[in-house]
């Protein structure tokens, strides 16, 4: 069989989850002695064409209009490839990023433009005024743009949550029946409690011995709203460490300083971290919080559950669906709510190790990589039959 997978990143540049999608879903393929071709945006110092293992990558620019002109551009690149040799299956891993191809495809859905639209409060989720009308104008434009034509000419839709499913069926007006509800995994080899000996080093390492510590992890953007996380830093005891990993979208961490305050000093900000060392931070946290405006899923609180460390999350988007029993849930921009429940579990260590226990078990039982894999062959079978 022979596959085009169109993603935003591919390893070695992971600036999304989607890089973690593609890449999980083209090592299998390629183990199965499949043809996978990855169209991928091109970031610094990455050639326009590689192969990274076996899987064949074409890169094309970003450009200054976003996924609008990104997504142009890969179905121009997925059409000259498909005219030289044809591809069995098309798979846009983001449904948005097939607005402009014409002919079967598949599409995977994660977030909506209305939801991204009013997600804080009825509006967009912003860094300040000027950003959130630019992202007011460009959802809006992108409803049309790029969203409608993409559900439209779709021929199979597979969306990663239960909840993303209903609100693209309740938008666009689609059999709820004829999406399939496919939950995102990721690599239980590579995430799983670590040794005892690599959590001390980590935590001597980042000078953290004798704290609590609470761990976010993800590409910091308002959409994440970290900022009510920040304010519920001065509820909460003096031995209380928050790290943050990854990266900021830029304008944001400007944002939440201002809402940490004094706090901020007992924030430890890491950067980057590779998938093969983030293990251990999941280990070495007490809590992993996670407090979104909206998610699709949330692949850092499944990496937590898969690492048997309880989650406090919000209750926006799908993360209820991937956190169930095994953390708190709290409403979103409620950073009163948030403070008690990481209290709650902090100052009740029996609890919290109830609750850990139960995490990597609800992983392997409802997001197994197995599962997931075995779901999309099902989909591809079926378009190849058609």
């Amino acid at each position: 069989m022979r596959v085009c997978l169109v993603s935003l990143d591919f390893p070695p540049v992971r600036a999304s989850s989607l890089a973690t999608h593609a890449d999980l879903l083209a090592s299998k393929l390629v183990a199965d002695g499949h043809d996978v071709t990855v169209i991928a945006a091109r970031r610094a110092d990455t050639p326009a064409q590689a192969r990274v293992g076996q899987v064949q990558v074409e890169r094309v620019a970003i450009g200054r209009s976003d996924w609008i002109g990104y997504s142009l551009r890969a179905t121009r690149r997925l059409q000259y490839l498909h005219r030289k040799q044809p591809f069995d299956v098309i798979h846009f891993l983001e449904l948005h990023f097939a607005w402009a191809y014409r002919g079967p495809y598949i599409a995977t859905l994660h977030q909506s433009f209305l939801q991204r639209l009013i997600a804080d409060n009825g509006r967009p989720y912003a860094s300040s005024w000027y950003n959130l009308i630019f992202r007011w104008l460009y959802y809006s434009a992108a409803i049309y743009i790029m969203e409608r034509p993409s559900i439209q000419h779709a021929t199979a839709l597979i969306s990663v949550s239960a909840t993303t499913a209903k609100a693209f069926a309740d938008q666009f007006d689609i059999d709820l029946a004829k999406i399939i509800i496919n939950h995102e995994t990721t690599n239980l080899e590579r995430f799983q409690a670590q040794p005892e000996e690599v959590v001390s080093a980590l935590r001597q390492r980042l000078g953290l011995e004798g704290y609590r510590i609470l761990l976010y992890v993800g590409f910091s953007t308002p959409r994440k709203g970290i900022e009510y996380l920040a304010t519920a830093l001065h509820e909460l005891p003096s031995d209380v460490r928050l790290v943050l990993v990854g990266k900021w979208e830029p304008g944001y961490r400007e944002k939440v300083m201002a809402a940490a305050g004094a706090a901020w000093e007992r924030v430890c900000e890491v950067g980057f971290v590779a998938d093969e060392d983030l293990a251990a931070y999941y280990s070495l946290a007490d809590l992993v919080v996670l407090p979104s405006l909206l998610e699709g899923f949330g692949i850092p609180a499944l990496e937590s559950l898969a690492c048997e460390t309880p989650v406090v999350a919000t209750t926006a988007g799908a993360l209820p669906e991937v956190v169930g029993e095994c953390g708190r849930l709290v409403p979103s921009r409620d950073a009163h709510a948030l403070a008690s429940a990481i209290r709650e579990l902090l100052d009740n260590p029996a609890l919290r190790h109830q609750l850990a226990s139960q995490c990597r078990p609800r992983v392997l039982k409802y997001f197994s990589p197995q599962q997931e894999y075995a779901t999309v062959l099902r989909v591809y079978s079926d378009i190849m039959n058609m």
